[in-house]
């Protein structure tokens, strides 16, 4: 059951009301424990079955202030190249223009190519193929390296072989694992911003990077300001100009 918490003054709120059985006493502390377990139950931090598709809600396996990034940006005009396929594959399907993925395990594969969205593509690759960056890029404006393998090394044969074509933005998750990644694309004109924070179903804290080329732009922000589900929203009449 979802319960709702709002907070009460004793000596305004009549005795007979906050008698009711309904009506919890906690303290700040544990209203603060319950913000924070609520938010982890949302985001599916504590979700058992990592396993599973999820078409109706699935959600990447990249931090969640990464995510809330890129939720935030207009990506309807925008393409993606995505190495390392899975419940994320179904998410950018809903926010990109189209979705070229690309997976080197052929039973995951079978698995999620049925809950795919007309605008995204899965190609079945090799792992060595992957890594020696064997494949064509059609001008994607992202790039998501988050392959089970030595990214580092598709990183810099796929680099390798741009030229002056370059996407405007390239993702690294688990940057803080790989550093010489990261420094081989500073090398190439890409300045990081890492995003550190939780998983969903994960126990550690990580770092999703967007690496974003100097002489590229993100995407403007969203008609609508985005907020991510707990975020406070109150009447802002005296923020005038």
């Amino acid at each position: 059951m979802l319960r709702y918490y709002a907070r009460l003054n004793p000596e305004k709120v009549d005795e007979s009301f906050l008698n009711r059985e309904e009506v919890m006493r906690v303290s700040d502390v544990g209203a603060q424990l319950g913000f924070g377990l609520s938010v982890l139950d949302e985001r599916g931090l504590l979700r058992a079955d990592r396993g599973a598709f999820e078409p109706k809600h699935a959600c990447p396996l990249l931090t969640w202030p990464f995510l809330d990034l890129l939720e935030s940006l207009e990506l309807s005009r925008c393409s993606l190249l995505e190495l390392g396929s899975g419940n994320s594959t179904l998410w950018f399907g809903n926010r990109f223009e189209r979705v070229r993925s690309f997976e080197t395990d052929e039973r995951w594969q079978r698995a999620l190519a049925p809950h795919l969205q007309t605008n995204v593509s899965l190609e079945l690759v090799s792992l060595e193929q992957l890594e020696r960056g064997a494949l064509a890029y059609l001008d994607e404006t992202f790039v998501l390296v988050d392959f089970a393998g030595h990214r580092t090394r598709f990183l810099r044969h796929f680099l390798a072989q741009l030229g002056e074509r370059r996407p405007n933005a390239i993702i690294l998750d688990n940057a803080d694992w790989y550093r010489n990644g990261a420094g081989l694309l500073a090398r190439h004109g890409y300045r990081e911003l890492p995003f550190h924070g939780f998983k969903s179903g994960q126990s550690f804290i990580s770092c999703t990077s967007l690496f974003v080329h100097e002489q590229s732009t993100l995407p403007q922000v969203k008609e609508g300001f985005y907020r991510p589900e707990f975020a406070r929203r109150f009447d802002n009449a005296w923020d005038a100009p």
